[in-house]
């Protein structure tokens, strides 16, 4: 959401005339869109902006002016201002449209303005902002705020009650990007499942199926989702993820991040989450008789207040039992002004992080079994740019680039090209796997799809 969020903040200041440069030193504005799900992420928002504020002190008469926006700045308000006196500015998650203001304000000499209200109106429309050629790539929020209200999230706070936009609106902005060579594009909500206005014949599924219908989305080859709450994740959204052939919807990607964050029922009813780990195994059953292929990954929390080693070992099971692909796992930390915060932080810090370090190993060796069975087949990938461990052609004494991608899966796949191939940043290319490891494949160049 973050992301996106940043990309829209980019095109409307584009509107206004303002270009993005490479480095703070040369700007007359900057932007901190800060993130509050942990609390390391909160810290390292206003730890950047305190670096600016230095920044802007040894500028002198050429200083920037520094606005800090997201949910950190919806969460802080005006309190962030006895911190760092030097923030000319604060917005919300409901006011990034008043972008263009603050900042003219702030320019002309307007200090501390603090624009954090949620927006009361019930309806939600925005047109998602491009700003030049945004790639083959993109997000379209569909919806935003939560409901759940799960005892250890601030999202509630800082992103507001749920809104949906109209199907309609969602469906143009998707045809629009594809229109500008936009391929694969990801829409987002905290939690899309819940997806629809009141009193409208709208859910999530239908949605999926509508953007896959829609004839000026002929050329889009991937819708990816996130973020997904169990309790709501539907029989009929399970069967949006079957082949086509049976009915599925033919450019949804076989990915699912559905977070679980604890394998104990006992755990998850301090969280709140509304479900019991054998409703999220049946989910996970039917999924994978629909389409084995489908690749699933989930987010943990080790250390939840009360959390016992036998809890932790339920959590440990799970792993086991459902066969993620990868999760995405914390040590609990707490934030002020949710539920759990209330409660006693019972497992020490040493305790916590050792949970982190087991369950992390567990999960690799089960991601070095799944990935490992993909090698010898063949998989079409969308090319993200160059891996990161790219010396290894060099280390082989080969005169090739590579890549890095990912597949409809979502597995991250690095692969080699020959010398002189052209650049398939943006490409859809077809790989031969070759190896795997808990983190990624391997694979070598068959050629270039798109």
């Amino acid at each position: 959401m973050n992301e996106a969020d940043s990309v829209r903040m980019h095109a409307l200041l584009g509107d206004e005339g303002m270009l993005a440069c490479k480095c703070p030193e040369e700007a007359d504005v900057i932007l901190v869109n800060g993130c509050t799900v942990r609390d390391k992420a909160r810290h390292k928002a206003i730890s950047a902006i305190g670096g600016y504020a230095a920044l802007r002190r040894d500028r002198g008469a050429m200083r920037p002016v520094i606005g800090l926006g997201g949910c950190v700045g919806q969460l802080e308000k005006d309190a962030v201002f006895k911190r760092i006196p030097e923030l000319d500015f604060v917005f919300g998650t409901d006011t990034i449209d008043q972008l263009p203001l603050l900042v003219k304000n702030a320019l002309a000499g307007l200090r501390r303005q603090v624009m954090t209200d949620f927006d009361a109106d019930p309806a939600y429309s925005t047109m998602t902002r491009i700003s030049g050629v945004p790639g083959v790539r993109a997000y379209v929020n569909i919806m935003k705020g939560c409901n759940k209200h799960c005892s250890f999230c601030i999202v509630p706070q800082t992103r507001g009650p749920e809104k949906s936009r109209s199907m309609d609106e969602i469906i143009g902005d998707v045809a629009s990007l594809v229109s500008r060579g936009v391929r694969e594009v990801t829409l987002l909500g905290q939690n899309v499942n819940s997806y629809g206005r009141p009193g409208k014949n709208e859910n999530f599924p239908g949605l999926l199926r509508a953007i896959d219908a829609d004839p000026r989305c002929l050329l889009l080859k991937r819708i990816r989702f996130t973020s997904s709450h169990p309790w709501d994740f539907s029989e009929e959204l399970i069967g949006c993820y079957a082949p086509p052939a049976r009915g599925g919807v033919s450019r949804l990607a076989w990915h699912l991040h559905l977070p679980v964050q604890s394998g104990s029922d006992r755990i998850l009813s301090l969280m709140g989450r509304d479900h019991e780990i054998s409703d999220y195994v049946r989910k996970m059953d039917l999924l994978r008789g629909i389409n084995p292929e489908v690749g699933v990954s989930t987010d943990l929390i080790v250390g939840f207040p009360g959390e016992t080693e036998q809890d932790f070992r339920a959590t440990e099971a799970l792993l086991d039992r459902v066969g993620f692909d990868s999760i995405f796992a914390f040590a609990y930390s707490q934030r002020p002004g949710t539920r759990a915060a209330g409660m006693n932080d019972d497992v020490p810090q040493s305790g916590k992080l050792r949970r982190l370090g087991l369950l992390l190993a567990r999960q690799e060796a089960i991601s070095s079994q799944r990935y490992a069975t993909r090698i010898g087949r063949e998989m079409e990938i969308l090319v993200e740019g160059c891996a990161k461990n790219s010396g290894l052609a060099a280390a082989r004494g080969l005169r090739a680039a590579v890549w890095s991608g990912r597949t409809t899966c979502n597995r991250v796949v690095n692969f080699m090209s020959g010398a002189g191939t052209e650049d398939l940043k943006d490409r859809f290319v077809l790989v031969s796997i070759t190896g795997a490891t808990g983190l990624s494949l391997q694979g070598e160049m068959i050629r270039v799809t798109s």
